[in-house]
């Protein structure tokens, strides 16, 4: 298990209570306690000397981007409207839901960790940082088609590592730029444009 892994499964409880200082809906808290692993996942091969400040430092910085993006946004979420009917009797997350949630996620990182070194970077700056494809194969010195092909290989061995540890792979794409509008889970058939 990687150090980076390990501290945040110490640390997770006590990332969103930090989190929860810049949002008050669990849902924020939960996906930038997700896109803070991922991002210091995805880090992992650095010499960090102490993953604990380095996941609160990727935290602190995310909350800060995430409320600033807020700030500039008009559009209001269904999980805003006061009237709990809106959203139908789906809303709750229980915490077997949680607990499977983190086992997935770490299934999740260790597939990504498994991929070949070229795959995983382009993997990572796309559907974790959220790059386009175009900015990723600039940043590595790639062609967009390159790139494309990199994403394809990724999404299907992660769609596989995942199938052959029991999580279901369906047709929601694996993960995209973790944001609050992105699913948190699903798998690998995706387009060519959202890949």
């Amino acid at each position: 298990m990687s150090k980076i892994l390990m501290a945040f499964l110490e640390n997770e409880r006590g990332i969103k209570r930090y989190l929860s200082r810049f949002f008050s809906r669990s849902q924020d808290i939960d996906d930038l306690a997700q896109e803070t692993f991922l991002r210091a996942f995805a880090e992992s091969g650095r010499d960090v000397i102490s993953p604990r400040a380095f996941l609160y430092r990727i935290a602190r910085n995310l909350a800060l981007n995430e409320r600033d993006r807020m700030s500039y946004r008009t559009t209001s979420y269904m999980e805003d409207y006061p009237d709990p009917s809106v959203l139908g009797a789906g809303g709750q997350v229980t915490a077997e839901d949680m607990v499977e949630g983190r086992r997935k996620m770490a299934v999740f990182a260790e597939a990504i960790a498994a991929l070949p070194p070229q795959c995983r970077r382009v993997f990572v700056l796309r559907k974790v940082e959220g790059l386009s494809q175009k900015d990723v194969a600039r940043q590595l010195g790639l062609s967009v088609s390159t790139v494309e092909k990199h994403l394809a290989t990724g999404l299907l061995k992660c769609s596989e590592y995942l199938r052959l540890r029991g999580y279901e792979v369906g047709a929601a794409p694996l993960t995209g730029h973790v944001s609050r509008d992105a699913p948190r889970y699903g798998t690998a058939a995706g387009s060519g444009s959202d890949v």
